[in-house]
């Protein structure tokens, strides 16, 4: 992944932008399911596998090109690439958000919200 430094991952108040750490991470998510999800494959603009363990198998998909996702048998979803991270590692959005920054390299200024 390119780390963008620089990149503004926070508006006015120190508030996380989301917008666009999701944009950011949108062009990577295809490396991002194969390292959060190694038990899947791709299938055309789709990511399938069993599960957001990222076991094999077809019940779980994340659209590449949109980064909405959804664990069938689970019978959860999403809409972004933050949402589907918090799920894989169980952590708030806000998390989510922060550690994608993090490992995009997009700059969150001095104080962490």
């Amino acid at each position: 992944m390119t780390r963008r430094r620089g990149t503004p991952a926070r508006r006015g108040h120190g508030r996380l932008d989301f917008a666009a750490i999701n944009r950011a991470a949108l062009p990577h998510l295809g490396t991002l399911c194969i390292r959060w999800l190694p038990g899947g494959k791709q299938q055309g603009d789709e990511w399938r596998c069993g599960d957001l363990r990222g076991t094999p198998g077809r019940s779980c998909s994340v659209n590449l090109a949109s980064g909405k996702w959804a664990d069938f048998a689970a019978g959860i979803s999403g809409g972004d690439v933050i949402s589907l991270a918090a799920a894989i590692h169980n952590l708030s959005q806000a998390e989510a958000a922060r550690s994608l920054a993090e490992m995009l390299g997009l700059d969150l200024g001095e104080h962490h919200v």
